[in-house]
């Protein structure tokens, strides 16, 4: 315990990148889209999306920063996996509830005066607090162990593990697009999305999450230094 703890305050120290950056990413993002509604018009914007992009650009570098020198200092790779897992958890969760706080006075406030919805979304913002913090919490999750399993194949496969990865994505999107406009099913996907609820939806996602992990931690188990 107390080395996935020493793991937990080693990435804090990065406060810049763990703690700082991702909320001025985010509030300027807002920033400008309050200084856009200032216009007049009521705006729907997805900037909220600029953190949880972040969660996944940190999720990328954070192996290449951290992972060599930590084992380079006698860590366990175990508890170099569970101090990380723990760190995103803390930033995670807390995260969640100072956008759901945001998201309580963009409401109260009527959009800041602007009838700006940033924080308070349709369809994202629905259900009880329980709801809407899982929702919040599992998008933080799978964006940042969407980096994290890149950069664990990077690290295990190198450059054309990464190669392989990308050319096999792009395979399985353009086969899967091109069979939903074959079968004019576009119909059918969206009115599936229609009938299932944000925290159904982050459900599933947390499924997803959990194989970026289960994936994470076997390759960084066998990963070079």
């Amino acid at each position: 315990m107390n080395r996935v703890a020493g793991i937990i305050r080693t990435h804090l120290t990065d406060r810049w990148s763990w703690l700082f950056l991702p909320w001025i990413v985010l509030l300027s993002s807002f920033v400008c889209n309050l200084i856009i509604a200032t216009a007049g018009d009521e705006i729907y914007t997805g900037g909220l999306a600029s953190i949880f992009i972040y969660m996944m650009v940190i999720g990328i570098v954070s192996v290449g920063q951290t992972f060599p020198f930590l084992i380079g200092f006698g860590a366990r790779r175990k508890d170099y996996f569970l101090g990380t897992t723990a760190t995103i958890g803390i930033i995670g969760i807390a995260s969640s509830f100072i956008l759901l706080l945001m998201g309580y006075i963009e409401t109260r406030s009527e959009g800041w005066g602007l009838k700006l919805h940033f924080f308070d979304l349709p369809y994202i913002s629905d259900g009880n607090v329980l709801a809407r913090v899982w929702v919040l919490f599992n998008f933080m999750l799978h964006f940042f162990f969407l980096g994290f399993v890149i950069s664990c194949i990077h690290r295990k496969f190198g450059r054309n593990g990464l190669y392989i990865l990308f050319i096999l994505s792009g395979i399985i999107i353009t086969v899967s697009l091109y069979l939903i406009n074959s079968y004019g099913s576009w119909d059918a996907i969206f009115d599936w999305f229609a009938d299932i609820s944000a925290a159904q939806l982050a459900s599933g996602m947390f499924v997803v999450t959990l194989v970026y992990v289960i994936l994470s931690y076997l390759m960084l188990r066998r990963a070079t230094v």
